[in-house]
């Protein structure tokens, strides 16, 4: 991280667009669960929660 970013709790700040790799069936129950226009939303919320679990530990 450059000392120009400003740092964010996780679930703060500006969206960013990044690519992953997931793979075939996530993709498909993503989309089965929340279509194409709510992927990123889900995905979002899926790795917050992760980090909120990681950060109990």
């Amino acid at each position: 991280m450059g000392m120009d970013e400003q740092r964010f709790p996780p679930g703060h700040g500006p969206a960013e667009r990044v690519t992953v790799s997931l793979r075939a069936g996530t993709i498909q129950a993503i989309r089965e669960r929340v279509g194409a226009r709510g992927f990123a939303a889900y995905v979002d919320a899926a790795v917050e929660r992760q980090i909120e679990r990681d950060l109990l530990e």
